[in-house]
């Protein structure tokens, strides 16, 4: 059995006109506007009712039926000196009803079957999910972070005006030369492509946010958070405790165990082709024969009640029945070896991305270190150069230093939520209702 984890808690859902989204309403839009969810969730009803049909194989079938049949060639015998005598009736009509049982083999290893895929479209669905979510969650942070580069590069922009009107303020006082003068305006024009660059990711990044949750590409669609916020899920503490998370709830592993179950009930099921077959049957029907169609009455119609047992013993059936037999066993060696290769990438998926989430984290604390010295460092580099002790050059680089500090902070951080989103994926635990897999 296979538990899920309620992570996220249940919202009002926003209106179609919303433009602004936390986290927690962008996931629970999805689910209701995803057509990939659609899908899954209606893959699952389907298997139920197969599955429901396919465990009813006990109930007899009963049919009602109701002919009239009109003899156009009447046979007679002649006997000489009596004249001819008719064989038979030109009408005749017969209604009743006819159950009828069949005892297999087949039918319970049937059942069998459908239920492993049963189980498979609700571990499917379950997967397609945490797909969703997952790509929810990345799309929410890649607007954070083109926001945040967004900030970056406009206060880029910013400095560098600052510190072009002040070049031309010295350059006026005569205390920088025209060379400096330009440094100082280039500088500024430098950072133009940037800036408009990140007005554009910005808009993409939105775009394709409303597109994860369902909404068409031009939807207007913003969020309310930030990349320094928490990670909705928790996640564990040490590699034995993931793992161990990771055997219990990955959709990817129960996967690979209903393909060995599908692969073996498909055996079975080629093999009762070499069991005998029972078959039941009862017809209880009334039959009446007439000359003229017209003259029909009730009265006309005798009972005819008759009850049979037929035991089928296959003994040859050319090579098709070991054929299919063979056949099913391939498959199901076929089944165990995929199996086999998927549980295998999904610990070495899971080891890298426990590793990245690791580095992830430390990259994260140097980053945001390096912010820290790169701000100290571009106020003083701005007094200093007030003061003529250092070049515009010097200044420059001190800003562009800071720029590039708070670029690798704001990639360091949504690298830390990829890598987070990508663990809680892979663990099985980004799941948004409760569900159990039998």
């Amino acid at each position: 059995m296979i538990r899920k984890v309620m992570v996220f808690m249940p919202v009002i859902l926003l209106g179609v006109q919303a433009s602004a989204f936390t986290l927690d309403e962008a996931v629970q839009t999805a689910l209701e506007l995803r057509g990939d969810i659609n899908v899954a969730e209606n893959k699952v009803e389907s298997s139920r009712w197969s599955r429901n049909a396919a465990h009813t194989w006990f109930l007899p079938q009963v049919d009602f039926s109701l002919s009239y049949m009109r003899n156009h060639d009447i046979q007679e015998m002649t006997i000489p000196g009596m004249g001819t005598i008719p064989m038979g009736t030109e009408w005749s009509s017969m209604y009743g009803v006819t159950a009828t049982l069949p005892i297999t083999l087949q039918a319970p290893a049937g059942a069998s079957i459908s239920s492993s895929a049963l189980n498979l479209s609700e571990i499917s669905l379950i997967g397609t999910e945490q797909d969703a979510v997952a790509d929810v969650i990345l799309s929410f942070y890649s607007v954070l972070m083109a926001e945040m580069m967004s900030d970056v590069t406009s206060e880029a922009m910013n400095i560098a005006r600052e510190g072009f009107y002040l070049a031309e303020q010295r350059f006026s006082a005569g205390t920088i030369s025209r060379f400096e003068l330009l440094q100082s305006q280039v500088a500024y024009e430098n950072r133009r492509p940037d800036s408009i660059a990140a007005v554009t990711g910005v808009e993409n990044a939105r775009a394709a946010f409303s597109v994860s949750m369902g909404f068409n590409h031009d939807h207007p669609a913003e969020v309310e958070g930030e990349l320094t916020d928490p990670f909705p899920v928790k996640l564990p503490d040490t590699f034995e405790e993931a793992q161990t998370i990771m055997e219990a709830n990955s959709t990817v592993l129960a996967t690979a165990k209903e393909m060995r179950s599908m692969g073996e009930a498909q055996v079975t099921l080629s093999a009762t082709g070499f069991a005998p077959k029972l078959v039941f049957q009862t017809s209880y029907n009334f039959q009446a024969g007439i000359d003229h169609i017209q003259d029909i009455h009730r009265d006309d119609y005798s009972r005819n009640w008759t009850t049979s047992a037929s035991l089928q013993i296959p003994i040859f059936h050319g090579i098709n029945d070991f054929s299919g037999y063979r056949t099913a066993r391939s498959e199901m060696l076929a089944s165990y070896a995929n199996a086999d290769d998927m549980e295998n990438y999904a610990f070495l998926q899971f080891t890298a991305s426990w590793n990245s989430l690791n580095q992830a984290r430390e990259t994260v604390l140097a980053a945001e270190s390096t912010v820290q010295q790169a701000i100290e460092g571009s106020e003083i580099a701005r007094v200093s150069y007030e003061a003529g002790i250092i070049t515009r050059l010097d200044m420059d680089g001190a800003f562009l230093a800071l720029t590039q500090a708070r670029t690798n902070y704001a990639s360091a951080l949504f690298s830390l939520k990829t890598a987070e989103a990508t663990l809680a994926r892979l663990l099985g635990i980004l799941s948004i209702y409760p569900r159990e897999i039998n």
